[in-house]
């Protein structure tokens, strides 16, 4: 592998070296090999040009030769090791630095004499060198943390240190004045090339404005004749040459490499440049205006060239064997071009690999007479042996469907007012939307092409610098249920969730729930009431499931059961199915056993009057006297046995499906232990003796049996009629069964289902049928995440078309249990953890500074209370740097819930703080954010910390109790807090002091310390945040603001607060600007 390269200054002459030792130099622009030697034992790590040959170093030596190849001297010692950078301390070549890493050099750098090559000394430096360079005045020290210090070579002390990049430096480069540096930083634990090149003045020793690269500078290199020019390069080959002096003048190039680039360097001349990328390939690079005799040095001496011998070619020209090289072969001197040099313009591209075979049609196949045959889906893939119109991937993307704005890209005309600070005496109410002029076809459940709706297409968050806040969620839900945001890890959780949330016995059981006390260990029947009652109060705003999925990814049985995350099964549409049917038996055997500990129940009894299905398995034999029954309880049936084929095929529904599986028989062979024989056994499954009010069904088929299903008309069926046969066995049927009196009606009230497209890329949704009240015919509604629609029953029951398959149905007992019971927990409501701390045990010294309520502290509706919330960061924000210089963000950071703070808003101990929780986690944190959270490493870890540490659910319960109990929260710009929280709070309930101190038409939102300062002549956040400051603060504002508004006086203070902050770029003045503010008005005088 290349390991360096350089430029020769003084002879046409490229040097490349490996990590073997070897180096090799090229001439002419066409690098006509030239020399090679061994140099080394180990990797050339720099080559530095000589007045007498070419400097060459390694781990432990350093090496000057000729440009021939010839040694003129190996400098070795027992003190060199670990060197990796070397530079000279002057224009006279007489001496040179050498360092590397601190712990194998002793932290010392050492000096070489380089007309006596010997050691002359060494000094101490204590930390590890990655690069040197030199401007002949200063050497210039790139070290491994990413810092680069400024050495004097003659005093040897450093000047000046600077902090360029977080975690190394890649490439620095020296020019009079002039250092540049590139470099990275660790995000997922990987290193990513900074968006920026930092910039040094060496005349003054400051930084100067950094230089932005977009696509991520790996090197960057000073133009060797054009003064304050720059050649950047990103390691996949994108070139900027930027001018210092106006770095919005770019000149873009982009070289056509498959491997990234691992070394660069500028011709002295300024004509040329070469790198070299991962698969060994050299490129040299010229101006497009280089004359034919423009040379690599400006100042070229002449290369001796070695004598021509011509090689006679023997009689017996030809080869051995079939083992002999070819080399052996003598060729005559040939002064035209060989058949092997193909020109450039005949070497082509290599085209786009094959896509994988359809896990579909592999898992279809079968083996008849040695060939591997599999039916051809025609409706998915098209006509068979059509080669298909290519498209870009940005067109196939977007194609047919009108992407919303983003929230901050509106136009003024959208908003009815251009000043709509807070009022609280004005209920807040859905803002209504101008229709946008283009057809909003997202919401299409048809498609003419045969190809996936728009409706059912899988869906992803575009995101602005604004982040998630800025997308435009109701475009996609124009109905009064909530919607949930994509799960990109966990792609079987929304369907699911929506699936339940809408059946009414399931979602008041999961309600009921919520009037007991937080629990210290997970408990998810509780997580899925939360979840539930805010979807029920947010009234089709988007909603976040984070707070059970943080809960769901702590169970253990998550990691057995193989739910920790879906990305490897995106593109097997079975796998998927079978996740989702695992995940849903989890989920319902975990609720059941959930509310056992909840209600200190010996065994379940809402889930089992709600879905408790009994079953009876028997095992008995013909040939001996075993016999074994037992009963069983089940949440669910999987539908995995086929009716026996009738009479007419095309009559088959899933009645005859569920039929099977409710009457399972099978034989097998077993070793019997009651006679101690080999012989087969019957096993039988019965389910039928009472059908529980819900049904959950698994369908667990294949895609051949899905694909046959399509092809029944239908056989999805909208209800049926359940009773038991003399013998025990279940009869369904469509129509009334005669002649049994005791029977039930059964309807569908909702299924999941998996839709595919034509590249097998698959994911989930749900359809509902919601009743707004009981005893009334009902509405079908399609949740694809946050897109939800109402849908006809024709189209819910079809399920012919080929990127649609049923994967979990529910029906329900008709007239039992239609009634939505959102307020059922607040008979029994328990709000004792109010009323004390319920501190997770093992921290010792902790310091509590809030004051719970005292007993006779009642809250009311209306009570008011001031909220802040801080959060950690568990991962940067992901970013796509574009060829033309634009980045879009792709994923926001990842952020957790790490401390929440309340404090009272009125009464006699208004201001004093009754909940200060900061949440345990035991996650890996990329970023405390210490200056704006005040959390520090330690506080949120078990048995470390001193801090009052609680587990998110008794937090959240307390900030849920507060909501349901009527309580107003003030805060400033709250909609991060709850978002952090994961909770939705009603707008009638929130005094946001954001709101209420803003000029919709300024379109710039007022900072907390901003306005203490000017409005409450308060300073607040002068070194790290405090959450109980500032939720006080934000209470100080909200009452300001009341009395502003009733004197009359808010208008007025509102422009002039604008005013002020457009003189200061709205920031507090400081000591220092406020000194400086005297002077200048002085000088006026």
């Amino acid at each position: 592998m290349v390991s360096a390269l350089r430029f020769d200054d003084s002879h046409s002459l490229l040097w490349v070296a490996d990590s073997r030792g070897y180096m090799a130099s090229y001439t002419g622009k066409n690098l006509q090999s030239y020399t090679s030697v061994k140099a080394h034992d180990g990797p050339v790590l720099k080559i530095l040009n000589h007045k007498k040959g070419v400097f060459s170093l390694s781990f432990d030596s350093i090496r000057l030769g000729t440009v021939e190849g010839i040694t003129l001297c190996n400098i070795r010692s027992e003190e060199l090791k670990g060197l990796n950078s070397m530079s000279y301390t002057s224009n006279t070549q007489t001496e040179l630095f050498v360092g590397g890493d601190a712990e194998a050099t002793g932290s010392r750098i050492f000096k070489i004499d380089t007309i006596n090559h010997t050691i002359s000394g060494s000094f101490h430096y204590p930390h590890s060198i990655v690069m040197m360079e030199t401007n002949y005045k200063y050497v210039i020290i790139g070290r491994a943390d990413g810092h680069v210090d400024i050495l004097d070579p003659k005093s040897t002390r450093i000047l000046e240190s600077f902090s360029c990049h977080l975690s190394g430096l890649s490439k620095i480069s020296v020019k009079e004045n002039s250092l540049v540096t590139a470099g990275f930083s660790i995000k997922k634990g990987q290193f990513i090339p900074d968006s920026f090149i930092c910039h040094i003045d060496l005349k003054s020793l400051t930084v100067q404005k950094s230089v932005a690269f977009p696509a991520g500078a790996s090197a960057v290199l000073h133009h060797p004749t054009c003064p304050g020019v720059i050649l950047a390069s990103s390691s996949m080959g994108h070139f900027n040459f930027i001018d210092l002096h106006n770095p919005t003048k770019i000149t873009i190039f982009q070289a056509d490499i498959t491997a990234y680039i691992t070394a660069i360097d500028f011709a002295s001349s300024g004509c040329f440049f070469a790198f070299v990328d991962a698969s060994h390939s050299l490129h040299l690079w010229s101006r497009s205006d280089v004359s034919p005799n423009s040379d690599f040095a400006l100042y070229n001496g002449p290369l001796s060239l070695p004598s021509i011998v011509d090689e006679p070619i023997p009689p017996s020209n030809q080869l051995i064997s079939s083992e002999s090289p070819l080399n052996l072969i003598k060729v005559p001197p040939f002064i035209t071009p060989l058949l092997s040099a193909w020109p450039p313009n005949m070497v082509f591209k290599v085209g786009t690999t094959p896509k994988p075979i359809d896990p579909e049609i592999l898992r279809s196949s079968e083996v008849v007479n040695g060939l591997l045959i599999a039916r051809y889906n025609k409706d998915k893939f098209g006509a068979r042996n059509l080669a298909n119109e290519y498209k870009r991937i940005s067109k196939t993307v977007t194609e047919g469907v009108n992407v919303p704005k983003f929230i901050s890209e509106r136009d003024d005309s959208d908003e009815e007012d251009g000043n709509l600070s807070f009022d609280s005496s004005r209920p807040s109410t859905k803002d209504t939307k101008k229709e946008d002029s283009m057809t909003q076809n997202i919401f299409d459940v048809e498609s003419h092409t045969g190809d996936v709706p728009n409706a059912y297409k899988q869906l992803s968050i575009i995101y602005s610098k604004f982040g998630v806040d800025d997308f435009d969620f109701d475009y996609y839900n124009k109905t009064q249920y909530s919607g949930l945001e994509v799960n990109s890890n966990r792609s079987f959780l929304n369907p699911i969730i929506q699936l339940y949330r809408n059946i009414a016995p399931i979602f008041n059981v999961a309600l009921l729930s919520l009037s007991h006390d937080a629990t210290e260990k997970v408990n998810l029947l509780m997580e899925l009431g939360y979840l539930f009652d805010m979807m029920h109060k947010s009234h089709g705003r988007h909603c976040a499931t984070a707070n059970f999925e943080i809960a769901l990814a702590s169970l253990p049985e998550i990691q057995q059961l193989g739910l920790n995350t879906d990305n490897s099964v995106v593109r097997d549409d079975f796998k998927q199915r079978r996740m989702v049917q695992i995940f849903n038996r989890f989920l319902l055997e975990r609720l059941a056993r959930d509310e056992c500990h909840l209600f200190e129940y010996d065994c379940p009894k809402l889930f089992n009057e709600v879905c408790g299905i009994h079953a009876e398995t028997s095992i008995y034999s013909n040939f001996c006297s075993l016999t074994h029954k037992k009963d069983a309880l089940y949440y669910y049936i999987d539908i995995n046995s086929l009716p026996p084929p009738p009479l007419v095929p095309i009559s088959l529904t899933i009645l005859n499906y569920l039929e099977a599986s409710m009457n399972k028989h099978a034989q097998q062979q077993i070793n019997c232990e009651n006679c101690h024989l080999q012989h087969p056994v019957n096993a039988s499954l019965i389910i039928g003796s009472n059908l529980s009010p819900i049904l959950v069904l698994n369908l667990n088929l294949s895609n051949q049996q899905l694909n046959e299903i399509r092809y029944l008309d239908g056989w999805l069926v909208r209800e049926f009629y359940y009773a038991k046969s003399p013998l025990g066995t279940p009869v369904l049927r469509q129509s009334f069964i005669a002649g049994v009196d005791r029977q039930k009606r059964y309807e569908l009230v909702g299924y999941t289902a998996q839709i595919t497209n034509r590249n097998n890329e698959s994911h989930m949704i749900t359809y509902s049928k919601i009743r707004e009240k009981p005893g009334s015919p009902g509405k079908w509604f399609l949740f694809n995440d946050f897109l939800v629609m109402e849908v006809s029953e024709e189209e819910v029951l079809n399920v012919s078309h080929w990127w649609k398959k049923p994967v979990t149905m529910v029906y329900k007992e008709f007239g039992i249990g239609d009634e939505f019971k959102p307020e059922i927990f607040k008979t029994h409501l328990n709000t004792s953890i109010l009323y004390k701390n319920k501190l997770i045990p093992g921290n010792s010294n902790t310091e509590i500074v809030s004051k719970s309520l005292d007993p006779d502290e009642e809250i009311v509706p209306g009570t008011l209370v001031a909220l802040d919330a801080e959060f950690i960061e568990l991962s940067p924000a992901e970013y796509e740097f574009k060829s033309n210089g634009t980045k879009t963000l792709v994923r926001p950071p990842k952020l957790l819930l790490a401390k929440i703070s309340v404090v009272r808003g009125s009464g006699p101990k208004e201001g004093e703080c009754f909940i200060d929780d900061y949440i345990a986690t035991n996650e890996k944190i990329h970023d405390y954010k210490t200056e704006f959270s005040g959390i520090v490493e330690g506080d949120l870890t078990s048995g470390v910390s001193d801090k009052p540490l609680v587990c998110l659910q008794v937090a959240y319960r307390k900030i849920w109790l507060l909501l349901n109990l009527g309580c107003v929260f003030v805060g400033h710009w709250l909609s991060g807090d709850f978002r952090m929280i994961n909770i939705y709070i009603p707008p009638a309930q929130v005094r946001d002091t954001g709101l209420c101190f803003y000029l919709k038409k300024e379109k710039r939102k007022l900072g907390l310390k901003f306005l203490a300062h000017y409005v409450l002549d308060k300073e607040v956040q002068k070194e790290n945040h405090d959450s109980i400051e500032d939720a006080i603060t934000s209470l100080s504002l909200y009452k300001e603001y009341l009395r502003l508004k009733e004197t009359g006086q808010l208008e007025s203070v509102l422009f002039k607060l604008y005013l002020e902050g457009q003189m200061n770029g709205f920031k507090v003045p400081t000591a220092v600007t406020l000194k400086t503010s005297d002077t200048t008005n002085t000088n006026i005088e």
